[in-house]
């Protein structure tokens, strides 16, 4: 078939370019610069904290402040969270004060923090240009242990933002007034104080710390922003001898193995508060704890892969395809069987807490799985599964792409990535709220074994890239 005689020709040139033995020599002469990994993944750190600070903490306060707020429209919120550095952090910081005053409007609250969650997604677009920049100043030998080094600073902001959380979990809401009638300072706003001077921190390692990545041959000048330029810059990539049968696998494996992601970080906050009964004090304490411990699990999975070279050990082939496999078995350990439920909570109209049968039609007759075994599963899949997916996706991606600029195909992933970050947190808010936890179960799980299928059928092409 022609697209196996384009696949094997694509294992002839890695770079993914005919003829491109002058590109091969000038990577085997080039070291990575670990120090602009290390700014990059920094800067990373300092972006995802900001989320993770406040992440907890989202739904608990969004139904205190404004108890009209339902899951499905927390779903929207989580949606519209998905330019570069120094823009990204500017409007970060002004998402951040926006934040902060959200409590003054009247009525309409959620609103306000829909739009604080669109800037927030907005100044985190700039993962392109850092995805990017990493494969520029990296060799294909050590691309796995690059990339670990964003999963590292992600994860490590999974355990740093929690422990800011926990730092105030024991402070009383509404709290103290800072500014008598303007800002307050509470459990749930202290957290956004600390988000907020992150983005000075940012800047000025962009500016100062960030090394321009080396470029390959200078053509004449170009208008970033020209229609010609562009549509030049696209028909060029797809005049190269890409295998493109396997990129287009790894964008639609990006979605499948994000959707684990978008349906937990979307429900369950909203799940805990309904079917254990907790309030958002209690629900921000534990999560909490949780997302530190995720925290941790994942900085040993990327430990193994930048110190221990798990990337070289393991076929990333092989290790993605166990890391979707444990997305799997999450599912089916946490499905709530009658045996491992309970019933919900009944509704508490003061503390907003347990099921509300006028919002949700299953309340009498869904079960929850028990706490114990719930979340215990959750932190394991989030904090082995995902990273391990993640890092090795990553990997076997930008080898297939080979010795390239990589700049706009690794932003066709992110792309992919978006689509799912946006429309994933619409469905599982959706199908949570009209079907419950049982039926989102079943229908992710069904996907996800989809994407496993889809993976083991082009699993002969991808050994090649080790």
């Amino acid at each position: 078939m022609e697209l196996e005689k384009m696949d094997a020709g694509k294992a002839e040139a890695p770079g993914g370019i005919s003829g491109s033995s002058s590109s091969d020599e000038a990577e085997m002469q080039r070291s990575t610069d670990w120090n602009a990994v290390t700014m990059a993944g920094f800067i990373t750190f300092l972006a995802a904290v900001e989320n993770t600070v406040v992440g907890m903490s989202e739904w608990p306060y969004m139904h205190t402040i404004d108890l009209e707020a339902t899951s499905q429209f927390f779903g929207l919120v989580s949606s519209v969270s998905k330019m570069p550095l120094i823009v990204g952090r500017l409007i970060a910081f002004a998402s951040c004060c926006l934040y902060l005053c959200v409590e003054l409007l009247p009525s309409g609250r959620r609103f306000l923090m829909l739009f604080c969650y669109f800037l927030f997604g907005v100044a985190s677009s700039s993962s392109t240009v850092l995805r990017a920049y990493i494969a520029a100043v990296s060799t294909t030998e050590d691309r796995a242990r690059a990339y670990s080094a964003i999963v590292v600073a992600n994860m490590l902001s999974v355990i740093i933002g929690p422990i800011c959380q926990l730092a105030f979990s024991n402070m009383p809401y509404p709290g103290y007034e800072l500014v008598k009638g303007f800002l307050k300072f509470h459990i749930y706003s202290a957290p956004i104080w600390i988000a907020s001077a992150t983005n000075f921190v940012s800047i000025a390692i962009i500016v100062y710390g960030l090394r321009d990545a080396p470029t390959k041959v200078e053509h004449k000048d170009e208008n970033l922003f020209d229609l010609k330029a562009i549509k030049e810059k696209i028909e060029v990539i797809f005049s190269m001898d890409l295998a493109w049968s396997l990129v287009i696998l790894c964008w639609m494996e990006k979605i499948v193995i994000n959707l684990s992601v978008v349906t937990l970080h979307s429900i369950v906050s909203p799940l805990v508060m309904i079917s254990f009964g907790w309030d958002g004090q209690k629900t921000v304490k534990i999560l909490a704890v949780c997302m530190g411990f995720v925290g941790v699990l994942s900085i040993c999975v990327a430990t193994a892969f930048i110190f221990c070279r798990l990337g070289n050990i393991v076929s990333p082939r092989i290790s993605f395809l166990i890391a979707v496999l444990v997305s799997v078995v999450m599912y089916v350990l946490t499905y709530p069987y009658e045996m491992t439920s309970h019933k919900m909570y009944a509704y508490n109209a003061t503390t907003g807490a347990g099921c509300n049968p006028k919002e949700y039609t299953w309340c009498d007759t869904a079960y929850a799985t028990w706490a114990i075994v719930f979340l215990p599963v959750i932190c394991v899949v989030m904090g082995v599964g995902v990273p391990t997916s993640m890092i090795s996706l990553d990997t076997i991606y930008s080898k297939i792409l080979g010795n390239i600029d990589q700049s706009m195909m690794q932003g066709a992933i992110v792309v992919a990535e978006d689509i799912i970050l946006i429309l994933g947190p619409l469905y599982a808010a959706s199908l949570f709220s009209y079907s419950g936890q049982g039926t989102l179960w079943f229908v992710n799980a069904i996907i996800t074994i989809g994407g496993i299928l889809l993976w083991l059928s082009f699993f002969p092409k991808l050994k090649r890239f080790k």
